[in-house]
């Protein structure tokens, strides 16, 4: 038997997303779309198969339909080994009445299902992250050790980004000696800057084995959350030890990060590529046309399944499923997620989502956004954040919501 059929993964659906809005505000931040065809959820999802781990809970509170359903219609994998990528709703019981308190409070909830299994070890994975780790690694690097009892995979992060996360300090063995979460005080930051002024930070994955997991949740059924309460107690009495991860890795909790993590994948020869024909990102299946391309000139950009486009030019952007763009149409450092359906053909504008002779830059346009012709979305007055009927800025950056209408001529 594969030591990894003795190992079941839960994926955290997260809280409510408020970071990512407009993109979370009818859907899950694991539902997002990534990459013009994908969902964020896709990510760990794909990272668990190539591994092996194929008994995979996704856990789900906040705006799941969407996600629900893509994960459903996405990844049927079931077989004499009992293999699953199923949801997990937040549910109440008579014994619990509380939905999700925290991440190990999701967790606490979901055990009674996962020791049904009789896994040896559980991996619990955040469902909104995009990076590059091997897990088969990660879990024979845990199960090689006989002293551990619990694994923080880790990676090194600037002190821009440190604030935001776990840090932790590593002695012999990378036995974890010490774990803060998300501190915000310069002397804290001080004390655990790493010789080169990085910060060793946690990734929100953890390894543990069952039984060590089973004990503390019922030794500590308040403890809602692993960073800043399971891991700190644990690691004074348990051998929780670091797995370094040395490649990419990016949290995706912010406006900023989702936009950079997007065009990242429009460069060639980057740490994160989708071109791995044997470590291909797994989606939902689509049977649509291939993408028709008239006269525009297309620059270090992604464009997915379906599209049709007419003319003008696209320079560092990602263009989603199923758009339709028009004639003299520009765009730079775009976002489109794409449409799920195709409009109408035969509708004076021929059906475009962006119409012709649009100018838009530094933008995220979520899914079956359409914009009329002879628009211009710049934020011409340099907003960093700003809100009005149409549209939002975040960060610089431009979102339309879901669905949003942009009218003829409109200029931002």
């Amino acid at each position: 038997m594969d030591s990894m059929d003795r190992v079941v993964t839960i994926i955290l659906g997260g809280g409510r997303g408020t970071r990512l809005m407009p993109l979370t505000k009818l859907r899950s931040k694991p539902a997002v779309p990534f990459g013009g065809k994908y969902r964020l959820v896709d990510i760990p999802i794909s990272n668990c198969i190539h591994a092996g781990l194929t008994k995979v809970f996704v856990l789900t509170q906040f705006n799941s339909f969407s996600l629900n359903r893509h994960v459903n219609s996405s990844y049927f994998i079931k077989d004499f080994r009992k293999s699953f990528v199923e949801i997990f709703a937040a549910e109440q019981t008579p014994e619990n009445m509380n939905w999700f308190q925290g991440t190990a409070d999701a967790v606490r909830q979901v055990m009674q299902h996962v020791r049904n299994y009789k896994p040896d070890h559980v991996l619990i994975l955040s469902g909104d992250q995009l990076y590059t780790m091997d897990l088969r690694d990660l879990m024979e690097t845990h199960m090689a050790d006989e002293e551990r009892c619990i694994t923080v995979a880790s990676t090194l992060v600037d002190r821009q980004t440190a604030p935001e996360l776990g840090l932790l300090r590593t002695g012999e063995k990378h036995t974890i000696s010490e774990f803060v979460e998300k501190p915000k005080e310069d002397a804290v930051l001080d004390s655990l800057a790493q010789p080169d002024g990085r910060f060793m930070a946690s990734m929100g994955i953890y390894v543990f084995n069952t039984d060590t997991l089973v004990k503390l949740m019922d030794e500590n059924p308040d403890f809602t959350d692993f960073g800043r309460e399971i891991i700190p107690d644990a690691m004074k009495r348990l051998t929780t030890r670091a797995f370094v991860h040395e490649g990419y890795w990016e949290d995706i909790g912010t406006i900023r990060s989702f936009f950079e993590a997007n065009l990242l994948l429009t460069k060639p020869n980057t740490d994160v590529s989708l071109y791995n024909a044997d470590k291909p990102i797994y989606t939902h299946a689509r049977f649509l046309p291939p993408t028709h391309v008239g006269s525009m000139e297309v620059i270090d950009s992604l464009v997915c399944d379906g599209c049709y486009l007419d003319s003008g030019r696209i320079r560092d952007s990602v263009i989603g499923i199923r758009s339709v763009l028009g004639r003299k149409v520009d765009l730079e450092r775009a976002v489109l997620m794409g449409a799920d359906s195709y409009r109408d053909r035969e509708a004076p504008d021929g059906g475009c989502t962006i119409g012709h002779e649009t100018v838009i830059r530094q933008a995220i346009l979520d899914r079956d956004v359409i914009v009329g012709s002879r628009v211009r979305l710049e934020n011409r007055e340099g907003h960093e954040n700003f809100t009005n009927d149409l549209l939002e800025v975040k960060d610089g950056i431009i979102v339309l919501s879901k669905g949003t209408r942009i009218p003829d001529g409109y200029c931002f």
